[in-house]
């Protein structure tokens, strides 16, 4: 501290200068905490379904059984009479495949009734929201962004009441209770205004081109944003805090299915699977759960393929303009550094002196940074890019900046051990 106004005096002389370079690494902080947030982003949503991915299996779409007509299967269209039994389907299906068959799927509630919380979007206002009731491990491993609160756990807590959270554009708030046909509901979170929605029905393929683009599991999961999105708003709970379906309300499957074969199928099983699976709904032709799990690291994998090398240019650029103006304040302030060492000043006080210049320098960068990012997060840049913030960007800013501290001091360092306090006063005399 006892070099702090001092330090202050020496940077007010040059104010312009040290402007420049707070814009310039404020400006490399912010590119890179972009790229660590797009990549948070993704990994977020992969990490639930990677150990799902890494079995046997392929994914079904069957939104067709919901339209009974299109279904040519003999063996399923009893199922579908009066009103398609997904259950009875699925429970069909993990028998009739081969291998060691699970589905996985998620379900939501379709109350007879609009109860618990209510939508305030322009277009559905005054409607329930939609439910996704998630499988445990699924939800154990999301980490969707809360504005307030806690995830759900996955039964009903000690009150009895089912733990939802719940998006934006709805009359909610934490910690309210609902009663429903289904029980008591307590919001215990509430989802980022940027947020996603888990696998359910929903599907983009969009930014696909065919016959060459495979499906991620990034095709399955749809951004929302209850500023702007059509879609109405969601909460998310767990299956097992759910009964049945009971009076006023029931729970149906969505129509997106991960069917695993188990790891000891043939080929030969797996290929008669898949063939079989295409009769009840639709098996993207040539993916399967791996083809999923690599196209999803993929796209991953591309993000650091676009912008590292754009990061490592700009990284390069400002460490030599940083550590080249750290060496220039050096030697422009070795006379100065001279008379404060006739005046009883050691050459490590000096050194500290620059260090401190370097260091508000930084601190400063990391502000602007700040300011700069959450300016993006206010103009939903964050959902436009597809930005998550997390403990990764405050480690991977506080490792640069560490970097870039340490090698700027390098040259000043060499710089002052080396002069000589004497013959500098001496020389400018």
């Amino acid at each position: 501290m006892k070099y702090l106004a001092l330090t202050l005096n020496i940077m007010r002389k040059r104010w312009l200068f040290h402007v420049i370079l707070v814009i310039e690494l404020a400006a490399l902080l912010i590119l890179t905490n972009v790229m660590t947030a797009t990549v948070n982003s993704k990994t977020m949503l992969l990490e639930p379904y990677r150990a799902l991915m890494n079995e046997k299996g392929a994914v079904v779409q069957v939104e067709n059984l919901m339209i009974m007509e299109e279904c040519t299967n003999e063996e399923i269209r009893p199922f579908l009479k009066t009103y398609p039994d997904l259950k009875g389907i699925i429970s069909f299906l993990e028998k009739r495949l081969a291998g060691q068959v699970k589905i996985h799927y998620t379900e939501h509630i379709n109350f007879f009734q609009p109860v618990g919380p209510h939508s305030v979007m322009f277009h559905d206002k005054g409607e329930t929201p939609y439910y996704y009731l998630l499988d445990r491990d699924i939800l154990d491993k999301m980490q969707l962004p809360l504005s307030c609160g806690h995830w759900p756990c996955g039964e009903r807590n000690a009150a009895g009441e089912a733990e939802i959270v719940i998006s934006g554009g709805t009359d909610a708030h934490l910690n309210d209770v609902y009663d429903t046909p289904a029980g008591k509901i307590r919001v215990v979170g509430i989802l980022t205004d940027n947020t996603y929605r888990p696998i359910g029905s929903n599907i983009d393929r969009s930014d696909m081109t065919e016959e060459v683009d495979r499906d991620s599991i990034f095709n399955y999961i749809l951004p929302f944003d209850s500023q702007t999105n059509l879609g109405g708003p969601f909460a998310i709970a767990s299956k097992d805090a759910f009964s049945e379906n009971q009076e006023g309300y029931e729970i149906i499957p969505d129509t997106i299915w991960f069917v695993t074969y188990g790891n000891d199928i043939s080929e030969e099983d797996f290929n008669a699977n898949t063939d079989y699976l295409n009769t009840v709904g639709t098996v993207q032709y040539g993916e399967t759960l791996a083809t999923l799990a690599e196209e999803s690291q993929r796209k991953i994998n591309d993000i650091y393929y676009r912008m590292m090398p754009m990061i490592i240019t700009a990284v390069i650029m400002v460490l030599l303009g940083f550590i080249g103006s750290a060496a220039i304040s050096a030697v422009r302030q070795i006379r100065t550094f001279g008379i404060f060492y006739l005046c009883g000043c050691r050459k490590k006080d000096c050194i500290s002196i620059l260090a401190a210049e370097t260091a508000i320098i930084l601190l400063c960068s990391l502000l602007a940074a700040g300011i700069g990012l959450f300016i993006l997060q206010q103009n939903h840049f964050d959902y436009l890019i597809g930005m998550t913030f997390g403990v990764m960007n405050v480690v991977i800013s506080l490792l640069l900046v560490l970097l870039l501290f340490v090698l700027s001091m390098i040259l000043p360092f060499g710089i002052i051990k080396t002069s000589s306090p004497i013959l500098t006063l001496k020389e400018r005399v």
